[in-house]
């Protein structure tokens, strides 16, 4: 019974997405994720990225950061030149989705800025990421 109940609460209660003129720079901020000493996109994250390039556009946004990372397994050195990688996919995507290349801007954090902290340099999946921030100036 308690189901029935919690199917018709969100029948009577459907909550709604807002519209995409309403949404906020921080309702589109995304994370993509990588496999190990990749900068590849799956059709997973490439699928995330031009969804959220399109909603961005819909909703008014024109500039666009990419900040690449990853964990501190290898050379730092290397790390940034990985992260800055993943970076130059997910703008390439976003380009090709609708964003002027001049308004998509890269950057690498590489090792500096992890999402989960180790001290040692093992391999941290939620490390190995980009996040896309959005503006409208």
């Amino acid at each position: 019974m308690a189901l029935l109940g919690i199917i018709a609460a969100a029948m009577l209660f459907p909550t709604q997405a807002p519209a995409v003129s309403e949404l906020e720079a921080e309702d589109l901020e995304t994370v993509v994720y990588f496999d190990y000493g990749s900068e590849v996109l799956g059709d997973a994250g490439l699928e995330l990225v031009r969804g959220t390039a399109s909603a961005a556009l819909q909703a008014g946004f024109t500039q666009a950061t990419v900040v690449g990372h990853a964990d501190k397994a290898g050379p730092e050195a290397q790390n940034f030149e990985t992260g800055m990688a993943r970076a130059e996919a997910v703008a390439f995507v976003m380009i090709a989705a609708g964003f002027a290349a001049d308004n998509v801007e890269v950057e690498s954090a590489g090792e500096t800025d992890p999402a989960i902290n180790h001290e040692d340099e093992r391999r941290e999946p939620r490390n190995r990421r980009a996040v896309i921030t959005f503006d409208k100036n």
